[in-house]
């Protein structure tokens, strides 16, 4: 008999080969992949079949969860064009500044109103949590080529950073509301809030550069297999939050600024091929067995 976990991961793998096998059908339509995975999780789970019941609190499914957000983070960072971003740094500023402390306090006060056994501390919490925007959610709008290019780089980089910014705030709430609570560790907001940002940003830089020098210099000697490419960046993904995270900084900050390093230390899109690949030393030039599609960072190899 197969234990609930394994018939867990079938109904789980099922739920991603049904949405990829239409995924192209759902570009440009109101649906996207994060509401069918939702409508499938609600038909499978304890509500309806009864097909998966696992703890949204579970050690499993919180590492699933924060490794899938963190290589959403890196990829989406890794897209943003840096030149255009610095032409438009008051979007995504605005919303961090502005946007983010004002959706605090209306949904403080909406969770005051509507929940009067709250207190203001908890409302504060409420308001916290569901402030900052979903990546994942988000990446509809962010990858959609009708929006604004500004708006789209804008929102990318909010969505990238506000749940550092929120972490900390969360846990001075959280201390306020029960102050026999140790969540903060005894640290001021502003520790906090400094650890957070600062150890996430050093976390994102010394990835971002390894995995981009690994590229680069690996690459070039013909050193790296070209199924390993793909491996690389989601590995960068992971080394930057667990260095983050090592030392209580923000995981997710520290995969959104790696996969800006990657792409400012790669010196170009990683999605986009040259037209003309580079040749090792080691290539024949009467019989190079180069393809015109191969990316940049691709060795020839005798033929």
């Amino acid at each position: 008999m197969m234990s609930p976990m394994e018939w867990a991961l079938v109904l789980v793998s099922l739920a991603f080969l049904g949405v990829a096998a239409v995924s192209r059908r759902l570009v440009g339509t109101p649906i996207t992949p994060a509401m069918l995975f939702v409508g499938f999780g609600l038909l499978v789970g304890p509500k309806a079949l009864d097909g998966i019941d696992i703890s949204s609190t579970g050690s499993v499914v919180r590492i699933l969860a924060e490794a899938t957000l963190a290589l959403v983070l890196f990829s989406d960072a890794s897209r943003v064009d840096l030149g255009h971003l610095r032409r438009a740094v008051g979007v995504p500023l605005r919303l961090l500044a502005v946007g983010l402390p004002l959706t605090i306090l209306l949904g403080a006060v909406a969770a005051a109103v509507l929940f009067g056994q709250l207190t203001a501390a908890e409302a504060v919490i409420l308001g916290i949590v569901l402030a900052p925007t979903d990546a994942a959610l988000g990446q509809a709008v962010v990858t959609e080529p009708r929006v604004p290019q500004r708006i789209r780089q804008g929102l990318n980089v909010e969505s990238g950073l506000n749940d550092g910014i929120c972490v900390p705030l969360l846990f001075a709430a959280v201390a306020i509301a029960d102050l026999e609570s140790d969540i903060s560790g005894g640290r001021s907001t502003a520790r906090l809030l400094f650890e957070e940002i600062g150890y996430g940003v050093a976390g994102g830089v010394v990835a971002g550069v390894a995995i981009a020098v690994i590229i680069r210099a690996a690459g070039q000697r013909g050193l790296i297999a070209t199924q390993w490419y793909p491996v690389i960046p989601a590995a960068g993904a992971g080394l930057a939050y667990g260095i983050a995270s090592a030392l209580d900084g923000s995981g997710f900050i520290a995969a959104f600024v790696a996969g800006m390093v990657f792409r400012l230390a790669l010196r170009r899109d990683p999605e986009e091929p040259t037209s003309a690949p580079r040749r090792s030393a080691r290539c024949s030039t009467a019989s190079p067995s180069c393809s015109a599609r191969s990316p940049d960072w691709a060795i020839c190899s005798r033929a």
